[in-house]
């Protein structure tokens, strides 16, 4: 060969191999609504770290607004959302979501006072005016579904839905049991929260430019799974508080 060939050839053969390297060495950001104060975040946070580290990626998580990091999904300037409900898939048929949920998150109901509500029908019956956090679609949904029995809107953050109820502006707010901050948690105090009114397996999912690395994640989710991982966060963001 060449010699000229050949230089041309290591060349080629050098910088399909760096760009390689580079591509591996890709930071892949993920996002999700939950506060960074919060025991979800904490858990989500470290189950993606390890998540990444057994599919040999390097991933971090942002707290994002939910209506935000779903324009970002859909731009692609994130590579996935981590805290999205199976049926999110519907909203969004081109996105990937990964086999295994990695949590079981409990809906709760806040209330000034107990009303037993066991049920969404029952939260119908008991209360008037609810709140939930922005960006959450799936609470949307299930209060949407309810009107005109009651009346939902949205506010900034768990916080302010707790707020809410305790300064009498709304009878109810709708919270994710692990979404509560560091910051809000003394409020719950204050009221009653109620039983779980639905369980909710929450997801990992890629989006429509990154559908290739589901088949490498979803494997290493299972690996973590079969090892216990996912018991040992809960136990310690969870339990621990």
């Amino acid at each position: 060969m060449p010699s000229r060939q050949l230089t041309l050839l290591i060349a080629a053969t050098l910088a399909v191999a760096g760009c390689a390297h580079a591509q591996a060495g890709k930071e892949l950001v993920f996002g999700t609504t939950h506060d960074e104060n919060s025991p979800l975040f904490l858990y989500a946070s470290a189950y993606l770290q390890q998540l990444c580290d057994e599919s040999k990626q390097r991933c971090t998580l942002q707290n994002l607004p939910g209506r935000r990091s779903e324009a970002m999904l859909a731009a692609g300037t994130i590579v996935g959302e981590v805290g999205r409900v199976k049926g999110y898939i519907q909203k969004h048929p081109d996105y990937v979501r990964l086999d295994e949920p990695f949590i079981i998150s409990r809906t709760r109901i806040f209330t000034r006072t107990d009303k037993d509500i066991t049920s969404w029908d029952s939260l119908a019956k008991k209360v008037k005016t609810v709140s939930y956090k922005r960006g959450i679609y799936l609470y949307q949904q299930r209060l949407e579904a309810l009107q005109p029995a009651i009346q939902p809107h949205d506010v900034q953050s768990e916080s302010a839905c707790l707020q809410m109820v305790l300064a009498a502006r709304d009878d109810a707010c709708v919270f994710d049991d692990g979404g509560i901050s560091s910051e809000a948690r003394p409020l719950l105090a204050q009221g009653h929260s109620s039983v779980s009114v639905e369980d909710l397996p929450l997801y990992i999912y890629l989006g429509k430019d990154n559908k290739a690395l589901a088949p490498s994640l979803s494997e290493a989710a299972r690996r973590l799974a079969a090892r216990g991982v996912p018991a040992q966060l809960h136990r310690k963001f969870y339990e621990g508080k």
